[in-house]
């Protein structure tokens, strides 16, 4: 071999061993620079309320042994027929009113009762929209990359006649070196050849271009000389298989669960105040059109008058202008879920909240009936696919309470209150049966840590019984460099919504 080839050979191996060297600096300083895990308080992602520590549910107020007559500002008296101390029996006249009421007021009524229900057929229809809403969820996806690739022994030669226009394309290995394999494919009758060499991805002929260079191949008298040239590869020699990149699955509303649960609360809570403005708006009507078709109000009980007001005093204090008594009080029946059963006992002191006045006074529950009710015809709040059981409650007549008027009743649970974390589900990942989370731990690393899990709340949150606190730091389980042992970052909520 003539000196011209050997120092030929000699600048390409050069060559070769700086573009070598300067690729593995480059993924060195690439390990080197990865980015610390971004990790959130757990408590930008967690709930904590207790909902289960009392229940709130609704019924109609009867009386037993007991009338209270109560006026409203529509209604005038004509006559009083009774005093205090006077027995009375049942169907005696207490009082009239005057009919001359114009059937205007009784109209006003009947189209306020009407808007009340129009409003709460809307509010329900919202309500159902929300159900209906899955929450915003952001999943990074990591493809699974089984590529298949076309392993060469190198040198390989592609294609190509060898000209300028169309040169050979080698598959080229890092360790192989110019010499006979170009040489010998050097034309006689041409004296030159142009040749393009390809370091690829794994020595495949679908992996990723690494390196590549030209070279011009010369015939002289004396030997052959080469010359280097940066060559213009065209795109189907380019393509490769690429691996998949991860990229993040979007689904759901625009609202996040915690979103989506304050929306569903406060729609609910506003169809349980119109429900509230149904009642009493029907109970204004039925009361008014009473009072044009008939003035007399009829003693219902026998017992004594206990109390007979001036009118008009009677309506600024909100009190009855009559009492009578037999030597009752009030009823009014409830239900309660039959998940409560086991914590609410008979005994048990209740608080009960007039729709109509704001009145609060104090009950008792005196029976719990073992029985379900088919068709719950109280206000309840919970799960709808429960079974659901009536109890009785009896409040002392002395309660500024009326007949036939709708009433809260709100009872505590006896058992006792729960600890509760809630946890949005995106953060927790499950392996073989067991769930876990990635937690910044006392170096300020990553540790890929199990806890113990509890119920599921509207497929948006786990309640966690153990291995996560308030107090701890959470990463988003998902991307490639999630790991244990990556170095962590803190970061805030607005920081997750915009990774």
């Amino acid at each position: 071999m003539n000196k011209t080839v050997k120092r030929a050979i000699i600048v390409i191996v050069v060559f070769v061993a700086v573009c070598a060297a300067v690729w593995g600096v480059m993924v060195l300083f690439r390990n080197t620079q990865k980015k610390p895990i971004n990790v959130y308080a757990v408590s930008d992602f967690a709930m904590t309320d207790y909902w289960g520590d009392s229940s709130e549910t609704s019924g109609l107020v009867t009386t037993d042994k007991l009338q209270k007559i109560m006026i409203s500002d529509t209604q005038k008296i004509s006559e009083i027929y009774v005093e205090e101390g006077q027995s009375v029996r049942e169907g005696d006249t207490l009082l009239c009113y005057d009919t001359t009421l114009s059937g205007l007021e009784v109209k006003k009524a009947e189209i306020e009762l009407q808007r009340q229900k129009l409003q709460l057929a809307k509010a329900q229809e919202e309500l159902q929209k929300l159900n209906a809403m899955k929450p915003y969820s952001s999943v990074l996806i990591t493809p699974d990359n089984n590529i298949q690739y076309q392993v060469q022994t190198t040198p390989y030669k592609m294609q190509g006649t060898g000209t300028m226009e169309d040169p050979v394309y080698y598959l080229w290995g890092e360790g192989d070196i110019i010499g006979e394999t170009l040489f010998q494919e050097l034309p006689e009758e041409s004296q030159e050849m142009y040749a393009v060499l390809l370091i690829r991805e794994h020595n495949a002929l679908n992996g990723q271009i690494l390196e590549s260079w030209g070279v011009r191949l010369i015939r002289l008298e004396d030997g052959i000389s080469m010359q280097l040239f940066v060559p213009d590869i065209p795109e189907k020699i380019l393509k490769y298989d690429a691996e998949k990149e991860p990229y993040y699955e979007e689904s759901g509303s625009e609202y996040t669960a915690a979103e989506l649960g304050k929306m569903r609360s406060e729609k609910a809570q506003e169809i349980k105040d119109t429900e509230i403005a149904v009642k009493i708006a029907e109970m204004d009507y039925k009361k008014i059109k009473s009072e044009v078709e008939d003035g007399k109000v009829l003693c219902t009980v026998s017992g004594t008058v206990t109390v007979v007001r001036n009118p008009d005093e009677a309506y600024r204090n909100e009190e009855p202008v009559i009492e009578v008594s037999g030597g009752g009080g009030y009823y009014i029946d409830g239900t309660m879920s039959e998940l409560e059963m086991e914590d609410v006992a008979k005994g048990q002191k209740v608080q009960i909240n007039s729709w109509m006045t704001g009145t609060v006074c104090e009950g008792e529950i005196v029976e719990i009936f073992t029985y379900p009710v088919s068709n719950r015809y109280s206000y309840s709040g919970g799960n709808n696919n429960v079974s659901y059981y009536p109890f009785r409650i009896f409040v002392d007549e002395s309660a500024a309470l009326q007949e036939d008027e709708y009433v809260n009743i709100t009872y505590q649970s006896q058992a006792l209150p729960e600890e509760c974390l809630y946890l949005e589900n995106p953060f927790i990942r499950t392996e073989n049966g067991k769930s876990y989370v990635y937690v910044r731990n006392e170096m300020e690393t990553l540790e890929k840590r199990y806890i113990q899990t509890g119920k599921d709340l509207y497929g948006s949150y786990t309640q966690i019984l153990g291995g996560v606190t308030l107090e701890d730091y959470i990463a988003f389980p998902y991307g490639n460099d999630v790991s244990e042992g990556a170095k962590t970052k803190e970061a805030s909520i607005d920081e997750f919504y915009t990774y």
